[in-house]
């Protein structure tokens, strides 16, 4: 969404009116903060979160145990922190600047507890990758973790030397993405001349994030999510909202909390697999405090003891190229990037990718940034399933964000959208500003489910498009409806 761009612009006006740091990348221990005089000689670098190491202390690591004798382990059900402390690449990976790539040797699967914690909690190591086209070569090194029953596969032989029976009897994958929306305009924002007015806008903006009442929508999210039971979901814009004195962290709204606890409530429960860190912006107001607003995107996996789906190679990247916004005290980077994690059910393994491309005019960086990922994460000979917000409108080819809708194509994905609603557009962007619109206002379609080699394509739906979707507040899930897909996997028996 453009709000996104605005708001980064929109952080250097907050550090010179405080004299603090400017963020716009969570990357815990990267460097030194850039202060606000000296942002014009730093105009064309990355610049770190002024807040280091207190995500990592303060996440919510949400840990159920289960009730297996063999195993007492706890589960992590948000593990933000493995982001940090991110190791700064050497000169031996000037290609990828910020390669932070979360790759195990072993297999998470949402049904097996996790065993070594050192896994979750160690820094993440760097890898050497060539964005023209070197593939990632942890997944040819990953390995099997067994699972809850310690059960052969159906590649593993008994002891009479007869290949075990594969109990899997639904190889189909049930994927969804939802942009879960911040909850407010930032017009305001954008419109304010003086200090005095911006300030103002900065109350503004709070207040009506917190008349969207994110939790409940959240919790509609998770409705959702429970009716379709989707294996992987793909959310871009899983926020949080803090207040305080610098650095903030009185939580007003996490989101991505709100939905995981409501899912548990339903009795659907989900892990987070990966989370994306963007923009971190912290700006005074006129109530006393601060306001400080963290994006996120996020991965979540069904932990169902009945589906036997192995994940392994988790990797979160940022994009090498992100757009940069001239303000009076420098130049400022919105920094997007993406999620990858390999998922094998019934013996066929698949890459899913989830990412938020740029949405700033003319557009070169949101193709730029496609290119990108096309060299990244899609360079796998795996089947992908990439989901997300791309910020182009897939229903409009004479509008300018349509090339690079139309690059993905030309890269062998499908549209699997378009290919079980040929005649429908299918349209999931936006919703009113305040989300109180009585009638949808739905007029694009950029959110995604885009597929390379030969999945079946079962069913596709949108979510959060119906007036009965709506919260008990009459608001709207989101500004932008979900979409959920039912796949068949290559190879998969019909």
């Amino acid at each position: 969404m453009p709000r996104r761009i605005s708001l980064v612009a929109l952080s250097a006006v907050g550090a010179l009116l405080t004299g603090g740091a400017v963020a716009n990348a969570a990357v815990s221990g990267a460097a030194s903060p850039v202060t606000a005089r000296d942002l014009p000689r730093h105009a064309a670098v990355h610049l770190s979160s002024p807040h280091p190491g207190t995500d990592r202390n303060r996440n919510d690591q949400r840990q159920r145990q289960r009730g297996s004798q063999n195993q007492n382990q706890k589960l992590l059900r948000d593990f933000t922190h493995v982001l940090s402390p991110v190791q700064q690449v050497t000169t031996q990976s000037r290609t990828l600047p910020d390669n932070r790539q979360l790759v195990d040797s072993r297999t998470i699967t949402s049904n097996t507890q996790q065993t070594d914690s050192r896994v979750w909690n160690s820094p993440t190591q760097q890898h050497e990758q060539n964005v023209h086209g070197r593939q990632n070569t942890a997944q040819n090194a990953a390995q099997s973790l067994q699972g809850r029953e310690n059960s052969q596969t159906s590649h593993e032989k008994n002891r009479k030397g007869e290949p075990a029976q594969n109990p899997c009897k639904n190889p189909d994958i049930r994927v969804m993405t939802q942009n879960m929306y911040v909850g407010s305009s930032f017009a305001p924002l954008i419109a304010a001349q003086t200090p005095a007015q911006f300030v103002a806008a900065v109350t503004t903006v709070y207040q009506n994030i917190l008349a969207s009442k994110p939790a409940e929508r959240a919790a509609a999210v998770a409705r959702e999510i429970a009716r379709n039971r989707p294996d992987l979901v793909g959310l871009q814009e899983a926020d949080i909202v803090r207040t305080g004195s610098p650095p903030a962290e009185n939580v007003q709204s996490d989101q991505l909390k709100a939905l995981l606890a409501e899912l548990d409530r339903l009795g659907q429960h989900y892990e987070t697999v990966a989370i994306m860190p963007g923009s971190d912006i912290e700006v005074p107001s006129t109530l006393g405090f601060d306001v400080r607003l963290t994006y996120r995107d996020v991965v979540i996996a069904r932990a169902d003891t009945a589906r036997r789906i192995t994940l392994s190679n988790r990797q979160v990247q940022t994009y090498v190229t992100n757009s940069k916004i001239s303000t009076p005290v420098g130049s400022i980077t919105d920094i997007r990037g993406w999620i990858s994690v390999d998922a094998t059910v019934c013996g066929r393994t698949f890459r899913f990718i989830t990412t938020h491309l740029d949405s700033t005019p003319p557009f070169t960086t949101q193709r730029t940034q496609a290119r990108e990922l096309m060299a990244t994460a899609a360079n796998t000979r795996l089947p992908i399933v990439l989901v997300g917000d791309f910020n182009t409108t897939a229903d409009d080819p004479n509008n300018p964000t349509f090339a690079t809708y139309q690059f993905l194509l030309d890269q062998g994905f499908t549209d699997a959208w378009k290919r079980r609603h040929p005649g429908d557009p299918g349209f999931t962007c936006c919703q009113a500003p305040d989300l109180r619109n009585p009638v949808s206002s739905l007029t694009h379609r950029i959110d995604l489910v885009l597929l390379r080699e030969a999945f079946g394509v079962k069913s596709v739906d949108l979510v959060g498009n119906r007036p009965a979707d709506r919260t008990p507040s009459g608001l709207w899930p989101s500004d932008h409806a979900g979409v959920v897909a039912t796949l068949r996997p290559p190879g998969a028996r019909k």
